[in-house]
């Protein structure tokens, strides 16, 4: 397999058309054990209990980690990565507790049979034009300014031969690689060894040095192959942070992989948007002005601003053009980068 028009081999062609090439969750260490994460069934909520005994007691169960003894993290700018720190959930299907077996099937079961519950609050997960939560953040995607406006639009408005006035909406979509997210981590020594499904392996490695207080330099994050990603594997997620989590509090090396049902709640997503597009424009066709009006959504826990308008800003030739975006923050998980740019309507 070459690189196309320049003929030169591909360091991993042969190996991935051959089947050979070994993913992250492919390696099995000496001594491996299985994490299975237990997702909220409500939110938001506080939780009031976890009947963990009960768990520990299943034969080839190696461990349950709670927000009650897992090991304290620093912040690293994600709220989504402080796994395990609190008994407030923010949205259905966050990480509430971690189950570790010497089996994944045994894993599996008994993160099924735990038993959580909860102090359950409404729920505001939906959003629609104008929710009263919006607010204008600081800033959009990659350093963007949240407003901008050049010219009169008003004026342009009120002076064009045709003006359109509409209002567009998308949906949620949502990443779903062939190869899930998947983390094997391994702590020996004060070193610790990381086998990552990620398109990003130094920025992992510089935030598990800041969550786990680990210099840099003690942190391997080996990424030989990753089976898709779409942007989502661009900064860390949960799972490797609770691999790394498990490994230094069993003293063994412990593999994780998400299902296909996990992916639609702690893997990101692309949030919805909702867009009120005007066009004023002459007789001619040629645009006087547009407005770009954007809203998204995000979590409480994490702030993340689809940079929805900012194409707007510079594909049209209008002399007088605005551009807003606003953010509900709600009860859902955080969406994240999606099959960049994610400015959607627009490109």
């Amino acid at each position: 397999m070459t690189a196309l028009g320049a003929g030169v081999p591909r360091l991993e062609g042969h190996e991935k058309v051959t089947g050979t090439a070994r993913y992250s969750y492919e390696r099995t260490p000496d001594g491996c054990v299985y994490a299975w994460p237990v997702q909220s069934t409500e939110a938001p909520s506080r939780i009031t209990a976890i009947a963990v005994a009960a768990v520990l007691a299943m034969p080839g169960v190696v461990d349950v980690i709670t927000h009650e003894d897992a090991e304290r993290l620093n912040d690293a700018d994600d709220g989504e990565l402080l796994v395990l720190q609190s008994p407030d959930v923010a949205y259905r299907g966050q990480v509430v507790a971690l189950v570790v077996a010497e089996s994944l099937e045994t894993a599996r079961a008994a993160a099924d049979a735990l038993h959580v519950e909860y102090d359950a609050r409404p729920v505001d997960a939906v959003l629609t034009p104008g929710h009263p939560k919006l607010y204008a953040p600081e800033e959009v995607n990659a350093g963007f300014e949240t407003d901008t406006r050049v010219g009169d639009l008003d004026q342009a408005l009120a002076q064009a031969d045709v003006v359109v006035d509409r209002t567009y909406s998308t949906p949620a979509l949502f990443n779903n690689p062939m190869e899930p997210h998947a983390s094997v981590a391994t702590w020996s020594d004060g070193r610790l060894h990381v086998f990552e499904s990620s398109q990003g392996s130094t920025a992992t490695g510089g935030v598990l040095s800041t969550l786990f207080d680990v210099p840099a330099d003690a942190i391997t994050v080996d990424s030989q192959h990753v089976g898709g990603g779409f942007g989502s594997k661009g900064s860390p997620r949960p799972n490797v942070v609770l691999a790394v989590l498990a490994a230094r509090r069993t003293g063994r090396p412990v593999k994780i992989a998400y299902s296909r049902q996990m992916m639609f709640s702690i893997a990101g997503y692309r949030t919805p948007t909702i867009s009120r597009v005007r066009l004023a424009a002459n007789d001619d066709g040629r645009l006087l002005g547009i407005a770009h009006d954007a809203q998204s959504q995000t979590s409480t826990i994490e702030e993340f601003a689809e940079q929805t308008a900012e194409a707007t800003r510079h594909m049209y030739a209008a002399p007088h053009r605005s551009t807003t975006h606003r953010v509900a923050a709600l009860d859902v998980p955080t969406p994240r980068w999606m099959r960049a740019p994610g400015e959607c309507p627009g490109m």
